[in-house]
């Protein structure tokens, strides 16, 4: 995998899933088959992970997205393409489970935010300054909450697939998207006036 940049992206991945034939040779262990999945979801599980730790702890990102696709690899000949959730769902269900059992590590908790340069240098001064707030409102959020906003705003997903990636019920879901939404609107509007 490519070393990445500091930066958080700003933008979601483009939606983009493997052909059933490289599914299917990547299932038999083609290790071809394999790096071309890995090309296809690396950018969307890198930036689930990066959006999950909030600007905390860089230095774990890229071993988390490591992680992520070892554990695909292992799995994937299990992997049923007919099954509940498409391949992409599945990968960052993995994905999720990771930074979030991480995030719970004593450690982890204690970890101050960190901010992030915007990397656009042309971008205006509001435009930054937003995007400062919305990071900053985004790692105050608890993890769960967190989780929720980035699969479902991110990502995409819907409630049935976030409940399935967090294991939760589908108004869990909602309730919990629904304050997270509360609470990044306050906090983006608090600090607005200050």
């Amino acid at each position: 995998m490519v070393a990445r940049a500091p930066a958080m992206p700003m933008s979601s991945p483009p939606l983009r899933e493997l052909d059933e034939v490289t599914l299917r040779l990547a299932q038999r262990g083609d290790e071809r088959a394999w790096r071309t999945l890995i090309a296809c979801y690396e950018d969307a599980v890198h930036g689930l992970i990066w959006r999950l730790f909030a600007g905390r702890a860089r230095h774990r990102v890229e071993d988390l997205a490591q992680e992520t696709f070892v554990r695909v690899l292992r799995a994937l000949p299990r992997f049923d393409p007919r099954g509940p959730a498409s391949l992409r769902t599945w990968m960052l269900t993995i994905a999720t489970r990771l930074t979030l059992n991480e995030l719970r590590r004593p450690e982890m908790a204690s970890l101050e935010s960190v901010k992030e340069p915007v990397a656009d240098p042309t971008a205006t001064l509001e435009r930054r300054q937003l995007a400062a707030r919305i990071g900053a409102a985004m790692a105050a959020l608890p993890p769960y909450q967190r989780a929720v906003v980035v699969l479902r705003e991110i990502h995409g997903l819907d409630y049935r697939e976030i409940a399935a990636v967090l294991e939760l019920d589908a108004g869990t879901v909602k309730s919990r998207l629904s304050r997270a939404r509360a609470a990044l609107r306050a906090a983006i509007g608090t600090d607005k006036e200050q």
